[in-house]
C-alpha cells in the first residue's frame, strides 16, 4: 500500500464515548463494502468515468485502455515549457484545485518548476490581483490555459475575455492562437465560439467527468506535466488504490473511511471534517478535498462540513478550538516521513537560545514531532482522529490519495443516499448573478 490508514483513534475503545462504537461501525462497513462491489460492476459496464481514468495506466493490472491521451497532454505541456516563462491557469473550483494540488509537489506553494516556468492559478475572480498579473507579466512570454467544462462559467469567461483583450493589444490578434489553450466540453458554448473566431486551440473536456472529479484528466494533468510531473505515475498510484478497493472492499481504506465518516456523523453528532496535512506540499490537496467533500455530500440536509487546516502553522490558530471547542469534529491528519529533511539547527545556536534539544535537528524532525504530538493530543482529548501516512510524497502517492478520497466520497454519498456528482443548490445563485449583471 502506498499509504498507511491508521483509524484506531476513531473508535470508543480508544478515545471513549466520543468515538464510534464497533456495533455501529460494522453494519456500515458491510453496506460500504456492498457499495464498493456495485462500483466495480458499474466500472466494468463503462460507468464512473472519473475513476476509470486511472485504469488508462498501461502498467495497471487491468484490461484497461491505453494512455494515448497522455501523449497529447505531454505535447501540450512541452510546448508550454519550451515557449513560455509563465503559464496562467484560468478556472475555478474543480477546474483549478486538482492542478494546484499536483503542482505544489514541485515547489511547495510557489509553483516554480525546475525548468523555470512559473504557474499562476487565478482561481478567484478579483480585479486587483488580475490587473496586477496583466500589468506585471511579459505578455509575449505568457500563456493562458483556460478551463471551463460548460464553457460558460461567468468568472472564467470574465477573466478570459479580459486577458484576451490585453494580449491582443500587445501581441496583435493574429498571435492570440499562440498564447491561449482552452479546455471545454464538445458542442456549442461561449468558449468554443471565441476559439473559432480567433483560431485558438481547444481540447475536449470529458463530458462524463465533473470538475471536482477531473484531477486525473487533462484538467489536472496538463498543468502538472507543464510543471514537470509524471502523469502516468499519478494514474498508476490511483489505479493501485482503485484495484485494491474493488478487489478487497471490506479491508480497503476508502471503504473503511467512508463507514467511519458516516458513522460518526450519524451516531456521534460529528458535523465537521477537518483535513490537516503537515507541510506546504499538501496544502492545496486539502483545498481540493474540501470542495470534493462539500459539493458531493452537502445535499438534502446531509453531509459534514469540511474544514482546511495546515500543520504545523494552524496549531497556533485553530488547535485551541479543535481541543477545547465543540466536540463535533472528525480529524484527518496527513503526514509524511520528514526525518532529516530541511536545514538543521546548529547546536551552538540552539544552546544560546536555551533550546538545547533543537541542536542538530532538521526542520523536518521538528515538524514530524509536532505532527505526532498533535495527533496524540487530539486522541487524548477524545477527538476522533485518523492518520494517513506516506513514506515518500511523489506523483504515485498523491495519485493514491486522490483516488482514496474520490472513492471515500462516492461511497459516503451512497451511504447517505445522495448523488455525489451533481450540485443543484448552487444553480440558483448563478442565475441570479446573471440577472443582476443584465439589469
Amino acid at each position: 500500500m502506498l499509504y498507511n490508514h491508521k483509524i484506531e483513534n476513531c473508535f470508543s475503545a480508544a478515545i471513549g464515548e466520543s468515538g464510534l462504537e464497533k456495533s455501529a461501525f460494522d453494519p456500515l462497513l458491510a453496506q460500504a463494502s456492498a457499495i464498493a462491489s456495485d462500483l466495480k460492476s458499474e466500472l466494468a459496464a463503462g460507468g464512473l468515468a472519473p475513476l476509470a481514468l486511472a485504469l488508462s495506466d498501461p502498467d495497471a493490472n487491468t484490461d484497461a485502455n491505453t494512455d494515448d491521451d497522455l501523449a497529447e497532454m505531454e505535447d501540450v505541456a512541452e510546448h508550454l515549457r519550451e515557449n513560455f516563462d509563465r503559464l496562467v491557469v484560468l478556472g475555478t473550483g474543480g477546474s483549478s484545485l486538482g492542478g494546484q494540488a499536483l503542482t505544489t509537489l514541485v515547489d511547495g506553494e510557489w509553483y516554480r518548476t525546475p525548468d523555470g516556468l512559473t504557474l499562476d492559478y487565478m482561481d478567484n475572480l478579483d480585479g486587483y490581483s488580475f490587473n496586477r498579473l496583466l500589468t506585471q507579466s511579459n505578455r509575449g512570454r505568457t500563456a493562458f490555459l483556460v478551463v471551463s467544462k460548460s464553457g460558460s462559467t461567468v468568472e472564467t469567461l470574465t477573466q478570459f475575455l479580459t486577458a484576451l483583450q490585453a494580449v491582443r493589444e500587445t501581441m496583435g490578434e493574429k498571435n492570440l492562437q499562440y498564447h491561449f489553450i482552452l479546455i471545454t466540453e464538445p458542442g456549442d458554448n461561449p468558449l468554443r465560439r471565441i476559439a473559432a473566431q480567433f483560431n485558438i486551440r481547444v481540447l475536449d473536456h470529458p463530458v462524463d467527468v465533473g470538475g471536482r472529479f477531473s484531477v486525473l484528466s487533462l484538467v489536472g494533468l496538463i498543468p502538472a506535466m507543464a510543471a514537470g510531473q509524471d502523469a502516468s505515475l499519478v494514474r498508476k498510484g490511483a489505479a493501485r488504490v482503485l484495484e485494491e478497493t474493488l478487489g478487497r472492499p471490506a479491508t480497503a481504506a476508502p471503504v473503511i473511511g467512508a463507514a467511519i465518516a458516516v458513522g460518526l456523523s450519524r451516531h456521534n453528532n460529528i458535523s465537521t471534517s477537518v483535513m490537516m496535512p503537515y507541510g506546504n506540499q499538501l496544502k492545496s490537496f486539502a483545498a481540493w478535498y474540501c470542495q470534493l467533500w462539500a459539493e458531493s455530500l452537502g445535499k438534502n440536509g446531509q453531509g459534514t462540513t469540511p474544514v482546511q487546516a495546515n500543520g504545523p502553522v494552524d496549531q497556533h490558530s485553530q488547535l485551541q478550538l479543535f481541543l477545547d471547542g465543540p466536540a463535533d469534529k472528525m480529524f484527518t491528519l496527513i503526514g509524511m516521513n520528514t526525518t532529516g529533511s530541511g536545514p538543521k539547527v546548529t547546536p551552538e545556536l540552539a544552546t544560546l537560545a536555551g533550546f538545547d534539544f533543537l541542536g542538530g535537528k532538521a526542520m523536518g524532525d521538528v515538524s514530524g514531532a509536532l505532527y505526532q504530538a498533535t495527533g496524540e493530543t487530539l486522541a487524548r482529548n477524545g477527538r476522533p482522529i485518523r492518520l494517513i501516512e506516506v513514506e515518500t510524497l511523489n506523483e504515485e502517492t498523491i495519485g493514491a490519495l486522490f483516488m482514496h478520497f474520490m472513492l471515500e466520497t462516492h461511497i459516503a454519498a451512497r451511504l447517505l443516499g445522495v448523488n455525489a456528482v451533481d450540485q443543484p443548490a448552487v444553480e440558483e445563485g448563478k442565475i441570479l448573478a446573471r440577472q443582476l449583471l443584465q439589469d
